[in-house]
């Protein structure tokens, strides 16, 4: 007997009887090209794992022989990984059929996820021989392989198919809350307790303080305006700041109260004559007062240091009043149905600008642009079509699940096996966007080298770098900022893997480098 090869592809044991199918031993050469070194195990069904020499390439492989039984598995298993289907721990690099049987070359690979692929993925369950002996030896008989059906099963999908179907209708059902209307209600009912209520005020969009031309319409012809407005306290020069004006449907109905026309209404309903300025009248004071003049000091100079402690009395009783009548203009002015306690700030700020003509304290609202993540796409610069076959699997990434993975390929070398200097994954936004932080979950490797760059448009060359690190941990969080400190524009987000890491579980011994991403997120 001798080792031949049958019609340039198989192997066989030539005899009197006829061509068998026989083990196959080291120094056999499968396919033309493949030589055997060694055979590392047979299963129990005659699937065989060896391990042999691309004689074209000068590579170490691995293959794997099917049984009968098993080949066409094989090859149905072996066409899913290629065409990127099924995922596998291997990479398929020749695939032949010969007497019945198939054999499979793949790259070096553990023995266990070889003879994977000649289990079927949705084969049924077979449950163990011991617990069918036990429940034997409890019921009395064996258990019958026949699903328990009942008289109303059809009755009771069709239930729970309608209950689903009526699920959205339901969501659809529920009432709107108008939380404006509510709000307007409430400002009726306690803001004017002695008035018929009024039509709830349209909002008028946030004008700036400081434009003279909203002070006239501000304050109607029937309402005394202020001629000296309540000094406030003096503020640092900074960016005026914005008030929402609330304006009645019916200006003549509900006129606009300024902050000296409602401290002269308060005033009014205490009983104290006021003028037009709403300034207190002199007839009101008390006798005593009316009366009252300030007295000489001759040597105040020399008085003074010893009336120290009163004078600060006097400021700091001073100060207390003045900060109790603010408060009592300011509760008086919403009691009266005013917008916010704010007018008195825009009084000063719109007398401040009427004093400078041609100024304008009007500050840019730049809105941000929440990045949306509309597309992901990989590329390898120096070897496009490396790992190519897992491309399919690349929205793993980014359809908000981390625990749906992207995995590459895995390498004897953190530089892509030398098969490639760097991978690059490409994120696409739906448009420009503020970008303050980007974020990579579900990692599960140490070491490795990455870079960030964020970009206009897909040419890497033109991104700017951002930052740069290691895969170390589950998760790597970068932080992205502007010249100003501000979240960077761009619409092109750029990993560019320039090293490997090692994966911490779940790895192959002989090829222990490779990338999983969990989740991509720009935010």
């Amino acid at each position: 007997m001798e080792w031949g090869i049958h019609e340039g592809a198989g192997i066989t044991k030539q005899s009197r009887e006829g061509t068998v199918s026989q083990p196959i031993e080291a120094g056999a050469v499968i396919g033309g090209r493949y030589q055997v070194t060694d055979l590392v195990m047979t299963s129990a069904d005659g699937d065989e794992v060896l391990q042999g020499i691309d004689q074209v390439l000068n590579r170490p492989v691995s293959v794997l022989v099917g049984s009968p039984a098993n080949s066409e598995q094989l090859s149905m298993s072996a066409r899913e990984i290629a065409t990127g289907e099924r995922y596998a721990a291997v990479q398929v690099l020749d695939l032949g059929i010969t007497e019945g049987r198939s054999y499979l070359v793949t790259n070096l690979a553990e023995s266990a996820d070889l003879l994977d692929l000649v289990i079927q993925s949705d084969a049924p369950y077979v449950e163990p021989f011991y617990t069918d002996t036990l429940g034997t030896e409890i019921f009395g008989v064996s258990r019958s392989k026949e699903p328990v059906t009942y008289e109303d099963d059809a009755e009771y999908y069709e239930d729970l198919r309608s209950q689903e179907e009526s699920r959205p209708a339901v969501l659809g059902k529920l009432p709107e809350i108008n939380l404006g209307d509510k709000f307007s209600g409430l400002k009726d009912r306690f803001g004017r307790a002695k008035s018929a209520p009024a039509p709830a005020a349209p909002v008028v969009p946030p004008a700036t303080v400081g434009s003279t031309t909203e002070q006239a319409p501000a304050v109607s012809p029937g309402v005394p305006t202020a001629a000296a407005p309540i000094a406030a306290p003096a503020a640092p020069a900074a960016p005026a700041p914005k008030v929402t004006r609330f304006t009645p449907a019916d200006s003549a109905a509900e006129p606009a109260v300024t902050s000296a026309a409602a401290l002269a209404a308060a005033q009014k309903s205490r009983g104290i004559s006021v003028d037009n300025a709403g300034q207190r009248v002199a007839s009101s004071f008390p006798a005593a007062a009316q009366s009252y003049t300030e007295p000489a000091y001759d040597d105040y100079e020399e008085e003074e240091p010893q009336e120290g402690g009163k004078k600060t009395t006097r400021l700091l009783v001073g100060a207390i009043l003045c900060a109790v009548l603010v408060a009592a203009v300011v509760f008086a002015y919403n009691a009266l149905g005013g917008g916010p306690a704010t007018p008195v700030a825009s009084t000063s700020s719109a007398q401040s600008s009427e004093s400078a003509p041609g100024g304008s304290s009007e500050s840019p609202n730049v809105e941000l642009t929440k990045p949306k993540i509309a597309d992901i796409s990989r590329l390898v610069p120096g070897n496009p079509s490396l790992n190519a076959e897992t491309d399919n699997t690349l929205s793993k990434a980014i359809d908000g699940n981390p625990a749906s993975l992207y995995k590459s390929y895995s390498y004897t070398s953190p530089q892509f096996g030398g098969l490639a200097s760097n991978m690059v994954f490409v994120i696409e936004l739906k448009e420009p966007s503020d970008i303050s932080e980007i974020q990579l979950d579900g990692l599960n490797g140490t070491g490795g080298a990455f870079e960030i760059r964020v970009g206009d448009s897909t040419d890497l060359a033109d991104a700017k770098v951002l930052s740069s690190g290691s895969f170390t941990g589950p998760t790597v969080t970068v932080p992205v900022s502007g010249e100003n400190g501000e979240a960077l524009r761009g619409q092109y987000v750029f990993l560019n893997v320039t090293e490997l890491p090692r994966r911490a579980s779940g790895a192959n011994g002989s090829r222990p480098y490779g990338l999983q991403i969990g989740e991509f997120r720009v935010s």
